[in-house]
């Protein structure tokens, strides 16, 4: 039984990527190979990076992108849309503040939709971790300060 969810969750993951490739150009194709990461900030190239998949990363949105986290966890914060979220490669945990203590472990194939402004923490457990991430609107992200 565990292969057939394996298997149905790399399909549904494959579907909804390729959807979401062909709504922006329908003779696309990528090879996982062959995607190139960015980092989020210029000075720190081995920080976060992201890859665009549809939208623009400065622009309103809608945006759909491929995140690149190295191993460890993110200050506890905030996005302005809401976003889609499928784990593709590593381990990783997602929490509701105050829920860090009974996180689960998230591996690929796993996902979790977020609401916009709604303050969360997330974890990458691996070396690194790849999301591919739906936002309905801007891709942003903001610290919350206490």
């Amino acid at each position: 039984m565990g292969k057939r969810i394996f298997v149905a969750a790399g399909v549904a993951i494959t579907v909804f990527a390729l959807n979401t490739v062909s709504a922006q150009k329908a003779d696309h194709v990528a090879s996982a190979e062959s995607v190139k990461f960015t980092p989020l900030d210029p000075k720190d190239p081995n920080g976060a990076a992201v890859s665009v998949v549809t939208g623009d990363l400065a622009g309103s949105g809608p945006i759909s992108l491929f995140l690149r986290l190295a191993k460890g966890k993110a200050p506890i914060h905030t996005h302005s849309a809401t976003y889609h979220a499928v784990l593709v490669k590593g381990q990783t945990k997602h929490w509701p503040v105050g829920g860090e203590a009974t996180a689960v472990t998230l591996n690929p194939g796993s996902h979790w939709s977020q609401a916009g402004k709604v303050p969360h923490g997330d974890e990458c457990l691996a070396t690194q971790c790849v999301l591919y991430l739906q936002f309905d609107g801007p891709y942003d992200f903001a610290p919350v300060t206490k």
